[in-house]
């Protein structure tokens, strides 16, 4: 059995992201569709604005976050900066 030990004050800076009062939906589209694409879109104007994005984008790097937007990157575009941070360990972005 494997014991994961959760530390909360490393995580803070998840109280302090734009999507905090924002509808938690709207950072998990389904699918491919129109109003998926135009969903992700919101969700990642909201990263855009949001003073923590790197430290949410690092979070759903280092714990295999495989779906939803988090830090302005949707699922595809964290492979790619998942390959690219396993290569060098360095969270590069464009």
């Amino acid at each position: 059995m494997q014991i994961v030990n959760f530390d909360l004050e490393q995580e803070l800076w998840m109280q302090e992201g734009a999507c905090v009062f924002a509808d938690p939906d709207l950072f998990f589209p389904v699918g491919s569709s129109m109003k998926a694409l135009k969903q992700a879109a919101e969700a990642k104007a909201i990263c855009n604005e949001c003073d923590v994005k790197i430290e949410c984008l690092e979070y759903a790097i280092r714990t295999n976050q495989d779906s939803g937007v988090w830090g302005g990157a949707t699922e595809d575009e964290r492979k790619s900066i998942r390959r690219e941070y396993k290569k060098t360990g360095a969270l590069i972005t464009s």
